[in-house]
Parts: C-alpha cells; sequence; structure tokens
C-alpha cells in the first residue's frame, strides 16, 4: 500500500502515541516500528521530519488524515495499532482506551477487518534490537519517566 507523507505522518504519531501510552517503550514496540518503518518505505529524513512535528500526543490533523484514509488504508492502520498494542505481550487499559478513540473519532471501527489483510504488518517476533535501538528504547523511557507520565 502506498501512503502519502501526511498518511504517513498521521500513522507514525498514532503509532508513536500507542506505543508510549502504558508510560514504557517496550524493546518489541521498537522492534515493530522498525518494522513499520521499512514496510512504509520511511527514510531516515522522512522520519525525522515527521517525528519532529509529532506531540508526545498524536495529533488532530492527523486524526484527520487518518479519517480521509480509504477503508483497506484504515484496515492497515487498525491492524498497525493492533500489532503494536500487542508487540509487547501486555494490553494495557490506555492502550485500549486510545485504539477504541481512534477507531472512533476516524471511523477505523467501520473498516472491515475482513478485507485484504496485509501479513507484513503483523509484527516479527523474530526481529532482534541491536544495541543503539536498545540504547534508544532506554534514552526514551528515562525521557518519560522524567516528565512525570
Amino acid at each position: 500500500m502506498n501512503y502519502n507523507f501526511k498518511e504517513k505522518q498521521a500513522i507514525i504519531s498514532v503509532v508513536i502515541a500507542m506505543a508510549q501510552a502504558d508510560g514504557v517503550v517496550d524493546p518489541n514496540e521498537l522492534a515493530y516500528f522498525e518494522q513499520l518503518q521499512e514496510l512504509l518505505h520511511i527514510s531516515q529524513a522522512e522520519l525525522r521530519s515527521v517525528t519532529a512535528t509529532v506531540d508526545n500526543d498524536f495529533s488532530l490533523l492527523g486524526l484527520i488524515v487518518l479519517s480521509k484514509m480509504d477503508n483497506q488504508k484504515k484496515a492497515d492502520v487498525k491492524k498497525m495499532l493492533l500489532q503494536m498494542m500487542t508487540s509487547d505481550s501486555d494490553i494495557n487499559e490506555k492502550e485500549l482506551t486510545l485504539f477504541n478513540f481512534i477507531c472512533q473519532v476516524t471511523g477505523m471501527n467501520l473498516a472491515a477487518d475482513s478485507l485484504k489483510s496485509n501479513p507484513d504488518l503483523d509484527y516479527d517476533p523474530t526481529r532482534v534490537l541491536d544495541s543503539k535501538a536498545v540504547k534508544a528504547i532506554e534514552a526514551t523511557d528515562q525521557k518519560l519517566l522524567s516528565k512525570g507520565e
């Protein structure tokens, strides 16, 4: 599936929000995020540009962009959020609340899960993070903890 820059920005913003929803960024969540970065063909330059515009929370603009996507893209984004939410093997109440809210306001709850499913979006549990990625997780955890989030 091809996504334009605004769609990628919206997807990244909600996926990051989902990873941070429980206050802990797990190594498996980061591994899934890296997997998505590859699948969505997001270059490092694009990622820096996207993350520079993403707050700790997803933006209203991102939700509007998601709501205008076609049903297949919405179904894919819904699966991305579910995969992120379950990649750490711990479904938190805050994650469920965020997931339900995003689905409701963007119309993703109406996107048929039976549409052509993209197996590439499934989390690959054999994916191993390199030491640089592990350090990034630890730095993110420290940043979140220091903010009291």
